[in-house]
């Protein structure tokens, strides 16, 4: 599978603080991590997401993280991380 991620515009070697192509949305996510699910078979999925963008993706996943997330994230997530330093994930895999 691809990489799934919205793509930064870069001009001149700079970047503009603007994207190109297709936003990844809720729904790019959440049917990227089916797609994988399918593809890989996985034991086990954990996903890991800040916003409410992330909803859907983090309610497929067998365990879903909210890292330094927004309210509604952190109401479905099954673990919140608040202190923003992501070595605070190995904790939980």
């Amino acid at each position: 599978s691809d990489v799934c991620s919205s793509d930064l515009q870069i001009i001149d070697g700079n970047l503009t603080g603007q994207t190109k192509g297709p936003i990844v949305d809720r729904n790019a996510k959440s049917s990227y991590l089916l797609e994988l699910k399918k593809e890989l078979q996985p034991s086990q999925v954990i996903a890991i997401g800040d916003g409410a963008n992330d909803i859907e993706m983090i309610k497929l996943a067998d365990v879903g993280i909210a890292f330094c997330a927004k309210s509604a994230l952190k109401e479905v997530a099954d673990i919140v991380i608040e202190k923003r330093d992501l070595r605070e994930i190995l904790n939980y895999l």
